[in-house]
C-alpha cells in the first residue's frame, strides 16, 4: 500500500523489525497523520509520523541505507501502519 502526506493511520506493530535493534516509540492501535515521507533508493516509503528521533541515525529497513535527518525524525516502516478508513 502507498501512502500520501495527510492519510491518517493507525499503528499495527510496534515491534522491533527482524534485524532491528529499536523500534520507534508507537503506541499499538493509536491513530497518527502522515506529516511527511521519503524514498529510499529502491523507492520504498518511510513515514514521518511526528515521533521525534532519540537516535543518531534512522536506515532503511528494506535497503539498510541512511535515511536523511533520521537524528531528528524517526522514519517508521509503512508495514507498521493501515489506513484508516474516512
Amino acid at each position: 500500500m502507498k501512502f500520501e502526506i495527510g492519510n491518517e493511520v493507525v499503528c499495527k506493530n510496534i515491534k522491533c523489525l527482524e534485524g532491528n535493534n529499536f523500534a520507534p516509540p508507537l503506541v499499538f492501535e493509536e491513530k497518527y497523520k502522515v506529516i511527511n515521507i521519503i524514498l529510499d533508493n529502491k523507492e520504498n516509503q518511510h513515514l514521518d509520523v511526528g515521533l521525534k528521533s532519540k537516535l543518531n541515525y534512522v536506515t532503511s529497513w528494506d535497503t539498510k541505507e541512511v535515511l536523511p535527518d533520521g537524528d531528528k525524525i524517526h522514519w517508521c516502516h509503512p508495514s507498521r501502519f493501515e489506513l484508516v478508513n474516512n
